[in-house]
């Protein structure tokens, strides 16, 4: 059954079972993100008018930069795994306190707070997965799976709006909060999983010294600008983020 499955997915023998826990990590993650994109509209519109939104956007800009400044130079002394569960272990936590402090004192400032943070989760942990991903395997197995990976954050998608409908309406917005540290929480398993996968495929064969990547900010930067394909690449995103958070904000003040 698993190698038929592999056949229809022109995959080489085992990885459909290297693919499986990478899909279902960034199934959670994107389900968790976009689950919290339907937390922060809701308490943030409850409290302000869709015309704030543009100034609750570039405050989220400004602060993930700084966030992600900070990240990588956390990054260069902790090991892949560990800046993984730990990060995955901060944001469930986060997700918990969001709750209590909205279930139980809501103040207003709250609102703004979570709106910022959810974009900051959906900034860094999509990019952990795919990070992840880049780090567990080989050129040749990332050009068969990373398609099926892929297909992990559309299934997460949808999954996140029927999920989010269901439990809003059930147990009211601030519970998803709890639905996003429970997805967070089963990523934990699944990035241990992925890592002692990896451990097994490369034990008794000696790893490529990893490149030297960017050690901060400034180099990453640097790094974009000197390329005319990642400019190329930067420039679609952002014109597609821009021209997406335009048609958000009309059909929120519509609403």
């Amino acid at each position: 059954m698993i190698r038929s499955i592999e056949q229809a997915l022109n995959f080489r023998p085992g990885e459909l079972r290297r693919g499986v826990p990478l899909f279902a990590y960034l199934f959670l993650v994107i389900a968790s993100y976009l689950v919290g994109r339907v937390v922060r509209d809701s308490l943030f519109l409850s409290r302000f008018q869709a015309a704030q939104l543009p100034y609750a956007d570039i405050a989220t800009a400004l602060t993930a930069g700084v966030v992600v400044a900070v990240y990588i130079r956390v990054g260069r002394r902790y090991s892949l795994r560990s800046l993984l569960l730990g990060s995955l272990l901060l944001f469930a936590s986060n997700c918990v306190v969001f709750w209590v402090l909205a279930r139980f004192y809501p103040v207003s400032w709250l609102y703004p707070m979570i709106y910022a943070w959810d974009g900051i989760f959906g900034v860094l942990a999509p990019t952990q997965v795919w990070t992840l991903a880049n780090h567990v395997l080989t050129t040749r197995e990332a050009r068969r799976i990373f398609g099926f990976l892929a297909g992990g954050g559309i299934v997460g998608g949808i999954f996140a709006g029927l999920f989010s409908k269901v439990v809003a309406k059930a147990f009211g917005t601030e519970s998803l909060l709890l639905g996003m540290a429970l997805f967070l929480s089963l990523c934990l398993p699944l990035v241990v999983q992925i890592w002692r996968q990896h451990q097994k495929a490369v034990q008794g064969s000696a790893e490529a010294p990893a490149e030297q990547g960017p050690r901060n900010l400034r180099e990453s930067m640097g790094l974009v600008f000197a390329s005319t394909y990642l400019r190329a690449i930067a420039a679609l995103i952002w014109v597609s983020s821009f021209v997406t958070e335009v048609i958000d904000w009309q059909f929120k003040a519509v609403a």
